[in-house]
């Protein structure tokens, strides 16, 4: 039954749409039909709708932690507005006198035109924004301007014909409160999102959601930067450790001494947390490529790490490229965190010169580690002279893949690496 409900998803981003076309050609035919100066006056109502408009999806529900709630209040707000032009366009239509004189003309062109293409604005913004992917936004967009293109062609057809072109508002009254209707529904059946934090930035945005995964009993938060994920963690419910972790806790040498690590785009990553409690002699280095996502990841997922240097601990942040460049190794296990290279095109973002680099600190018998690979985002390339291992795991429903490669020292194979299944061991000899 729930994913029946799921694929009823489309249909309130179209009857928005409808809604709003059918309520902007309404006003045109009353507003016009009410005086002279048929040029004047449709500049003057067209560009109230449109400024309506784009102001309705400008102050649209923004990122927060009670993001749904709030729609659902915009979605009430919508109805209201629907329900004032009603009744004003019925008033309208039954007295002339209405509809006589500049105020009048003025407050129609506000309660007509303004005020539902406003609040239309806001339900169509606020349901981009909760939008789970970018995808799913582009495709609410779709739907709504292909229900604008209906709504226009109805009121085409019927305004002429209605004792009062009021009447057609009525059906807008109708499409909403089923539109809104359905969107609760589907909404109740979806994965929740709330919205905690949030930071524009000039490449992109990062935001953290917490997330509850109805089918699975979860509860997620995830830290997002330009619509990819870099990080989760299980809020309610059980998980399976953090790639990283699960690596660095297998291969993390059995006595105390010194263990260099560097982690790759780690900025939002329990790796160092993790390092510091169990082996605090170590050394971590974390390079990461955005501030923000290193702040955020402290406040909403503990990871403590704050940009700077310790005697123990280092985070970097700033190009990639220029902070590899300037690295001094070697180190004995490189952990590349390859949800910081999405933004900027996967794995392949990175130099030639980069990847050299990596390779150039790693130590004799040290280790690199990319992950989590997405699935249709292929594998690795075998570095010549290398081994090298790919392994695979569910993690959360969703299959991510993780590639060891070393030079030397003990076979990948040989270690048992809780979770992670290996599908693919090669070496390339040069």
């Amino acid at each position: 039954m729930s994913a029946r409900l799921r694929r009823l998803g489309w249909i309130p981003p179209l009857l928005v749409g409808a809604s709003t076309a059918i309520a902007a050609e309404v006003a045109l035919g009353m507003l016009l039909y009410a005086g002279p100066g048929l040029v004047r006056s449709l500049t003057t109502v067209l560009a109230v709708e449109v400024a309506a408009l784009g102001g309705g999806l400008w102050t649209a529900a923004r990122p927060g932690t009670d993001g749904i709630d709030r729609l659902r209040k915009k979605w009430l707000l919508c109805l209201f507005s629907f329900s004032i032009a009603t009744i004003y366009g019925v008033a309208w239509s039954v007295s002339q006198d209405v509809g006589e004189g500049p105020i009048s003309q003025g407050l129609g062109l506000a309660l007509l035109a303004g005020f539902p293409l406003y609040t239309s604005g806001v339900v169509l913004g606020g349901m981009a924004s909760l939008s789970t992917s970018q995808n799913d936004g582009r495709w609410q967009a779709s739907l709504a301007t292909l229900g604008a293109a209906l709504g226009f062609m109805i009121t085409g057809l019927l305004l002429t014909r209605v004792p009062m072109p009021a009447s057609l508002l009525i059906g807008c009254l109708v499409l909403l409160s089923a539109g809104g209707r359905i969107y609760g529904i589907v909404l109740g059946q979806e994965t929740q999102v709330h919205i905690r934090a949030a930071r524009v930035l000039k490449g992109g945005d990062v935001r953290v959601e917490d997330r509850r995964v109805t089918e699975l009993e979860l509860g997620v938060r995830y830290l997002l930067e330009d619509g990819h994920v870099r990080q989760r963690m299980i809020v309610t419910g059980e998980g399976v450790l953090p790639w990283d972790i699960l690596i660095g806790k297998t291969l993390m040498p059995e006595e105390d001494g010194s263990w260099r690590v560097l982690l790759v785009g780690g900025g939002v990553s329990a790796f160092p947390r993790m390092l510091r409690e169990e082996r605090g002699t170590s050394m971590i280095e974390v390079l990461e490529r955005t501030g923000a996502v290193v702040e955020l990841g402290r406040d909403h997922f503990d990871t403590e790490l704050r940009s700077g240097s310790t005697e123990r601990e280092s985070v970097r942040i700033g190009n990639l490229e220029d902070l590899l460049a300037d690295l001094q190794g070697p180190f004995d296990l490189v952990l590349v965190d390859t949800s910081a290279l999405a933004p900027l095109g996967g794995t392949s973002a990175l130099s030639k010169l980069a990847h050299t680099k990596l390779l150039s600190v790693l130590g004799a018998s040290g280790v690199i580690a990319w992950g989590p690979i997405a699935p249709d985002q292929g594998t690795l390339e075998a570095l010549e002279g290398w081994h090298q291992v790919t392994f695979t795991r569910s993690c959360d429903s969703e299959e991510e893949i993780v590639v060891l490669s070393q030079l030397s020292g003990v076979d990948l194979m040989d270690i048992s690496f809780s979770g992670l299944q290996p599908i693919s061991d090669v070496t390339d000899q040069p």
